[in-house]
């Protein structure tokens, strides 16, 4: 079988659909896998739309699979709804929605899987590094490896193997969402700290993996220049809120994240992001790059401007696979 066996699941949160829509047929011309889109307390409008584009993309997107939860779940707990409910066969794939494609991206990825029970990417662009900082009680989502090279993976693009995935589930008790202590089935904290990755918090995944390798599977996490990560930007578009001294509700689409630390230069991204798409939709000129974001960061956005620019006209609102909500 060629790229049609790999399935990646797309979570959609809110209306995000809309405005990224145009990423994910950007991902459809460069490969020949297929998609499962996943709504992620989406309102019925954006839903809609998404069938639209299922049927403009004839045998590309098996499902629209409406989680039906009142509130936003977490990432990792719609990814575990999904593997519980559906099975694509020899693979478990997930993929971002700020994630567009340069141009074919997939073999490389593929032949990487002939000899990995996980493979992941997805750097994002407002970083500079994804390793772990030194004394780090966590691991965060954008860290993919260890201060000694270990690979704790990205949650934005993986194939996994599904059987030892499936395995690992099952032996451990975990899924995508386990973050830590309260999540954790009994061993599962001795484990980790047995394999040497005992830390306070973990993000999407990392548990999973880890968890996986210590059974003796194989990871690898590699970078295509033609695949593309922004990141935060359905955090931008549909972010979860926290109330003072209450637990997490999501998607109240209250942007007060970018007063946490560390996250002003994600913020700034998404954002500007965000608006390139909204004015190239509307023929308007693209807005300048905002001053938080530093050197490094700010070549890679120039560049990343043209290519959001041409997904956006090439894909988005006029082209007969844009599906406009309503």
């Amino acid at each position: 079988m060629g790229d049609e066996r790999f399935v990646f699941n797309i979570v959609w949160t809110g209306d995000t659909f809309t405005h990224l829509q145009v990423f994910t047929a950007s991902v459809l011309a460069h490969c020949g896998a297929r998609l499962r889109f996943v709504g992620n307390q989406c309102p019925p409008s954006q839903l809609d739309a998404m069938a639209r584009f299922a049927e403009a993309h004839p045998g590309r997107v098996v499902e629209v699979f409406d989680l039906g939860t009142t509130r936003m779940v977490r990432h990792g707990d719609a990814l575990d709804t999904v593997r519980a409910r559906r099975d694509d066969g020899e693979f478990f794939c997930l993929l971002d929605p700020d994630i567009l494609a340069r141009g074919p991206f997939l073999d490389r990825f593929a032949a990487l899987a002939d000899d990995h029970e996980g493979v992941t990417s997805g750097k994002e662009v407002w970083i500079e590094s994804n390793v772990r900082p030194d004394g780090h009680p966590g691991v965060n989502g954008e860290v993919f490896f260890d201060r000694d090279g270990y690979v704790f993976g990205s949650p934005h693009f993986a194939i996994y193997r599904r059987a030892a995935l499936d395995a690992a589930v099952e032996r451990w008790g975990v899924g995508f969402s386990s973050s830590g202590d309260a999540d954790f089935a009994p061993g599962v904290r001795a484990r980790l700290e047995e394999l040497g990755r005992g830390y306070w918090i973990y993000d999407t995944g990392k548990v999973v993996n880890i968890l996986m390798q210590g059974d003796g599977c194989r990871f690898v996490h590699e970078e295509s220049p033609d695949l593309v990560h922004i990141g935060g930007v359905s955090h931008f578009l549909a972010p979860p809120m926290t109330p003072e001294g209450e637990a997490p509700v999501w998607g109240e689409n209250v942007r007060d994240w970018h007063r946490w630390d560390g996250m002003e230069v994600r913020y700034a991204a998404a954002e500007f992001v965000a608006e390139v798409i909204e004015a190239t939709f509307a023929g308007r000129p693209v807005p300048a790059i905002p001053a938080p974001v530093p050197d490094a960061i700010r070549a890679r956005l120039e560049r990343l401007v043209a290519d959001v620019a041409g997904v956006a006209r090439r894909f988005g609102p006029g082209h007969p696979g844009y599906a406009a909500p309503g």
